[in-house]
């Protein structure tokens, strides 16, 4: 009996260590960072595998210990572990709005009722111990009933604790952003199913550090509307980086235009972002998403009054010329070339080929799905079904 009951210790040991251990290291890491962030205002850091470790030390010494006073029944041995376990879901249930306002009410009573049906539940093995002892069982029996008592209480941990998938990934893609690892963010934001404000907002920081904001934010999954993208929104705030760190990165010149040009494509302001666009862009070198809102820009009706207005502009003020260059004050001005830029034969075609694919079914469903299935990297698609659903 003494030496099955220092195997059922020993693989209650191992399992435990090794959940705890993978538990914190591999999932509450980035969500156990933020707590002690907020908690200690930003003066404190934890490190992904020292925390895990020595969080993991700590609770098995936890768990030593209770095992040392307590002494559960050899045969259950694994409910020495529920202390500590108890300690790691209190560590790891950090609510999302912590910094806002921070409480421990419900686990100061919660946790001590808890504790007290657990010692309640040790006396009365105890008590029944005698019975049991001479009742001895097999080691594969005790081994896999101590193994279900450890599985209930691990996803007991698992379920109790913070387990929000979205918030876990703002999380993750924020300490991928401040140890600059964006190739390995955007990988994250590709496996996003439904994009918030802040995740979009985290995507759109990681383009333009790589100045491909116009190139690729609209391959992702993104969320309507600019203010997805704006630092100054509460909706768009992120939690480990500060708002100015944000606002300062979009002063770049390049990065600000294309920050504006996309949001003014976010908004589906086309009209804007076409007198905009020629003015920071050649046609040589425009990005894809800038082509393609150009190309659903170009067969508005906007177009053609934009075009007619910047037509009047420019003759009046090749009129002015001419009079000023009579009076002898003027220089001589050059045409100006037209706003709307020279059309994309290849954009185009493939314009009309996706509007085609608009048109197949009047079942929106079907429209929709046919979209996703083949222009899911594109503005087209943004434009027409998130836009505009």
């Amino acid at each position: 009996m003494k030496k099955q009951g220092q195997l059922l210790k020993l693989s209650c040991s191992i399992l435990f260590g090794l959940f705890t251990f993978i538990y914190v290291y591999c999932y509450q890491c980035d969500l156990i960072s933020y707590a002690q962030m907020v908690l200690s205002e930003g003066k404190t850091h934890f490190d992904r595998t020292i925390g895990a470790f020595l969080i993991t030390l700590a609770l098995y010494l936890i768990y030593l210990f209770v095992y040392g006073l307590l002494r559960p029944h050899d045969r259950y041995l694994s409910l020495a572990c529920f202390p500590s376990l108890l300690i790691l879901t209190f560590i790891t249930d950090v609510p999302e709005n912590i910094a806002d306002s921070f409480s421990i009410g419900a686990w100061i009573w919660g946790g001590s009722l808890i504790l007290l049906l657990y010692v309640t539940l040790l006396y009365l093995l105890k008590q029944w111990s005698v019975r049991w002892q001479s009742d001895a069982g097999s080691l594969f029996h005790d081994l896999w009933v101590n193994m279900l008592i450890l599985g209930a209480m691990f996803f007991l941990v698992c379920n109790v604790g913070n387990s929000n998938k979205q918030f876990h990934q703002q999380l993750r893609m924020e300490q991928l952003a401040i140890d600059g690892d964006y190739d390995e963010l955007l990988d994250e934001m590709a496996e996003v199913k439904k994009p918030n404000e802040r995740l979009t907002q985290l995507a759109a920081f990681a383009l333009s550090q790589e100045s491909q904001l116009g190139e690729h934010f609209f391959e992702y999954p993104v969320s309507r509307g600019s203010k997805s993208i704006s630092p100054d929104e509460p909706s768009s705030t992120t939690y480990f980086i500060p708002r100015e760190v944000l606002s300062m990165a979009y002063q770049v010149p390049l990065w600000k235009n294309d920050h504006e040009l996309t949001g003014m494509l976010m908004d589906g302001r086309l009209k804007d972002f076409a007198r905009k666009v020629k003015k920071c862009y050649a046609d040589s070198v425009m990005p894809k998403h800038y082509r393609e809102a150009l190309a659903i820009f170009r067969q508005s009706k906007e177009a053609e009054l934009l075009e007619q207005q910047e037509q009047a502009a420019l003759k009046e003020e090749l009129e002015k010329a001419k009079k000023e260059r009579r009076s002898g004050r003027g220089k001589k001005v050059s045409k100006k070339s037209k706003s709307i830029h020279p059309e994309d034969s290849l954009m185009s075609k493939e314009y009309d080929l996706y509007q085609l694919l608009l048109h197949t079914s009047s079942d929106k469903r079907v429209v929709y799905n046919l979209s996703r299935k083949y222009y899911p990297q594109t503005y087209w698609h943004y434009y027409h079904f998130i836009l505009h659903p």
